[in-house]
């Protein structure tokens, strides 16, 4: 029994240590504000009635699959690379970049129902 109660007590105080040595490097204030905004617009999302359940399905997925590191430095470089198209500011923007760099590919039939504003229409 002394022998359980040791092997927990070490148990317990190296967790900390282990989740010292897995964190990534300390973050600058731009990174955690830009992952605070990502984390809430992904949480929103999540609870809207207004987004299709595949597109909560594939942010699900995502955010399950990667580091919100991750998400948020590709993000991040999505807005860097097409200066003026996705404003911070504005939730539905970020939503779409999250959307764009989680992978999500809309279904035939959904992308049947609604095509983009502005595309060209069949011939």
């Amino acid at each position: 029994m002394k022998k359980i109660a040791i092997a927990a007590t070490v148990l317990l105080l190296s967790a900390p240590a282990f989740a010292q040595a897995t964190a990534s490097a300390p973050i600058n204030a731009a990174q955690q504000e830009h992952a605070v905004q990502n984390f809430a617009v992904l949480a929103s999302a999540m609870q809207s009635d207004k987004v299709p359940e595949d597109v909560k399905a594939s942010l699900m997925g995502c955010i399950y699959s990667n580091k919100l590191e991750t998400i948020s430095t590709a993000i991040d470089k999505l807005i860097e690379a097409n200066p003026g198209k996705v404003d911070r500011a504005k939730p539905d923007d970020l939503l779409s970049a999250m959307v764009a760099v989680c992978g999500y590919k809309p279904s035939a039939s959904a992308a049947a129902a609604k095509p983009p504003a502005g595309a060209p229409q069949g011939r």
